[in-house]
Parts: structure tokens; sequence; C-alpha cells
């Protein structure tokens, strides 16, 4: 499995921009591969929020051809000289694959 983690700083009471633009379908769903997003809100009380997008893939192959497949570059290319949303203070992006998952005993399959 391997995982693109999307860290994003955004202006206090603007998490749910995010939240909604990335629980709707796109078009990343129909690409091989893809296994899903899940998108969290860091609890604050008031200030900045964080949200963090969790995008698992079968392979670090699978998503590099979702990199280069024509509907990511046309998504990119749509955007090109656009200013980044107003909400939006910072983006980080970091790539893991995944070593080890341990199942707590309520969640382990039985056969």
């Amino acid at each position: 499995m391997f995982v693109i983690t999307r860290n994003m700083v955004v202006k206090e009471g603007t998490s749910d921009l995010v939240v909604n633009k990335f629980s709707q379908g796109g078009i990343v769903e129909e690409q091989e591969g893809f296994v899903d997003v899940s998108v969290y809100v860091k609890k604050v009380r008031r200030g900045d929020e964080e949200v963090l997008l969790i995008f698992r893939w079968e392979s670090e192959e699978a998503w590099k051809n979702w990199e280069k497949s024509p509907a990511h570059i046309e998504g990119h290319r749509k955007n090109i000289g656009k200013p980044k949303p107003d909400h939006i203070i910072s983006v980080k992006v970091d790539k893991y694959e995944l070593k080890a998952v341990k199942k707590g005993k309520q969640h382990t399959e039985t056969n």
C-alpha cells in the first residue's frame, strides 16, 4: 500500500470547504489502483484549522499512473494562472509506504 498525505492549514472556519471538496465524487475514484481518501480535521478551539487528507493507493506505481494520466494533468491545467483559494494558508504533501498494520481484537477477521 502506498499513501499520499496532504496536510492543509486553512483560515478559521473554512475547513468545511476542504472537507466538502474531497468528500464529493471525482475522477480519481475511477483510477486503477485508487483505494480511498480519508479526510480528517484537527480539533482546535479557535484560530487556523488543519485538514489532513490521506489518499491510499494499491501501489506507488498506481499513484504514478494517476499523476501522469490525461485526466489528472487536465485538472491541473485548468488551474494554471489561477491564484490559490484565499482560505488556504499552506499545504504540505508527503509520501509513505505501508510497512505494517496492527488491528485491535474487535477488528480481527475470523475464518
